[in-house]
C-alpha cells in the first residue's frame, strides 16, 4: 500500500520525476522552464508547472515548492502526496490549482538553499535600481557566518561571537543578523544578490501566464527549517492590520504571523517571494505567504548553513568533504521520517482547503 512518505523522495530528480508522474495521473497541463545549467549529474533541470482547472479561472490556489532549493525536498513531496491523494478531483467552480515544482532548480539539485549565483532567492524579490537594504549586524558577526575553515576552534569562535551579538542586542536582533539578509558579500552566507536571477524572472513569468487572469490568487510557498520539529507557521509580509493578514487569520486562525510584528519564526526580510505576487497581480485580491516546517533545532540549522557556503568556498562538490556536508544540510531542512512527513502534508492540505472552501 502506498503512504503519504512514499511521495517524498532521496534526489531532485527523483522529486521532478514522481512530481511530473503524479500531474500527468491527474490530467493537469503541464509547463516547464528549462534551467541554463545542468545537475551535478550533467542532466537537465527546471521549474515545472502542473495546472489543474479551467485556463481562466477567477480562483487560483498557487502551492510552490524550492524557492530554497534543498527545502523542496518537503515542499516537492508534499505537492505529490497532495496530486497522487485526489486532493484535486474535485474543485470548486470557477477555481485552478497551479503547482509550482523545483522553483529554484539549480540549489535543488546541487544540494544546496542558494541559487547558482550563491543568492538567496527570497531575498531578490526586490528593486535593485535603488539601494540595496543595509544589516549592520551582519557585519559583525561575518566572520561567525564565514569563517576560514571548519575546525572545532574557528567553530567556537564564531559560536562566541554571536552569543555575544545576542547578548548585547537581544535574540531577535541576532536571528535578523542571521538571517536577514544582505547585498555586501557575494560569497557570503545570506546574500540577496544585486540583480534579479533566472528563478526570479522565471516566476515572474508564471505569475503573468498561470494567475494573470484571475481574480483572487492564493498563494503557499512551502519552507522548511524554522520552529519546533513538523509544526507549521505560516508567515505573511503584510502588516496584522491589514486586510491580507486578517483573510489569512480568518481561514488558518493563530498559526498566522507576521514579520512586521513579534512572535514570528522568521525576521522582517527585504525582497520575500511574496512581494512578487503582489507586484505582478496588481489590483487582484493577492494573499500570498510562506508556510514554514519546523526540523532540527536552530544552531544546527545555522552550523548546516554555515558549512555549505563554507563548501561552495572551497571546491564544492569536488572537495571530499562534500558528501558529508550535503548530507549535513539536506538533514537540516528536511527530516527523512514518515511521521514528519505525514505532518507536513496532513498541514498543508487543511489549509488549501481551507482556501478552497473560501472561493
Amino acid at each position: 500500500m502506498t503512504t503519504t512518505a512514499d511521495h517524498f523522495a532521496q534526489t531532485y530528480g527523483e522529486a521532478r520525476k514522481k512530481f511530473l508522474a503524479a500531474s500527468a495521473a491527474t490530467g493537469a497541463v503541464l509547463s516547464r522552464y528549462d534551467h541554463p545549467q545542468a545537475g551535478p549529474d550533467g542532466k537537465e533541470i527546471g521549474t515545472d508547472v502542473a495546472r489543474i482547472g479551467p485556463a481562466d479561472a477567477r480562483n487560483i490556489l498557487g502551492i510552490g515548492a524550492g524557492t530554497h532549493g534543498v527545502e523542496g525536498y518537503c515542499g516537492s513531496g508534499v505537492q505529490t502526496a497532495l496530486l497522487m491523494s485526489g486532493f484535486a478531483d474535485t474543485l470548486p467552480a470557477d477555481t485552478a490549482l497551479v503547482f509550482i515544482h523545483g522553483i529554484n532548480p539549480w540549489g535543488f539539485a546541487h544540494g544546496r538553499r542558494v541559487n547558482e549565483d550563491n543568492v538567496d532567492l527570497n531575498r531578490n524579490f526586490l528593486d535593485h535600481t535603488k539601494t540595496h537594504p543595509v544589516n549592520p549586524g551582519y557585519d559583525d558577526i561575518y566572520e561567525a557566518l564565514n569563517p576560514a575553515d571548519l575546525s572545532e576552534e574557528a567553530l567556537a569562535v564564531g559560536r562566541a561571537k554571536m552569543k555575544a551579538y545576542a547578548e548585547a542586542h537581544g535574540p531577535a536582533a541576532l536571528q535578523h543578523a542571521l538571517s536577514g539578509g544582505q547585498y555586501a558579500y557575494p560569497e557570503g552566507v545570506q546574500f540577496g544578490g544585486t540583480k534579479p536571477v533566472w528563478s526570479n524572472t522565471t516566476l515572474r513569468e508564471i505569475i503573468r501566464n498561470e494567475m494573470g487572469k484571475a481574480r483572487r490568487v492564493t498563494y503557499i510557498d512551502i519552507h522548511s527549517g524554522l520552529g519546533p520539529r513538523g509544526h507549521g507557521e505560516v508567515i505573511s509580509t503584510a502588516p496584522d492590520t491589514s486586510d491580507t493578514f486578517k483573510r489569512m487569520q480568518g481561514w488558518w486562525g493563530d498559526i498566522v504571523h507576521s514579520t512586521q510584528s513579534a512572535g514570528s519564526v522568521s525576521s522582517n526580510v527585504p525582497g520575500s517571494i511574496t512581494e512578487a505576487f503582489e507586484q505582478e497581480l496588481r489590483g487582484l485580491e493577492v494573499t500570498p505567504c510562506g508556510l514554514e516546517f519546523g526540523t532540527v533545532a536552530m544552531n544546527l540549522v545555522a552550523a548546516a548553513l554555515v558549512a555549505d557556503n563554507w563548501l561552495h568556498r572551497h571546491g564544492g562538490h569536488a572537495n571530499p568533504a562534500a558528501p558529508a556536508i550535503k548530507r549535513q544540510i539536506r538533514d537540516a531542512f528536511y527530516v527523512d521520517a514518515d511521521d514528519w512527513k505525514e505532518d507536513v502534508t496532513r498541514q498543508t492540505r487543511d489549509m488549501a482547503l481551507k482556501v478552497l472552501g473560501s472561493f
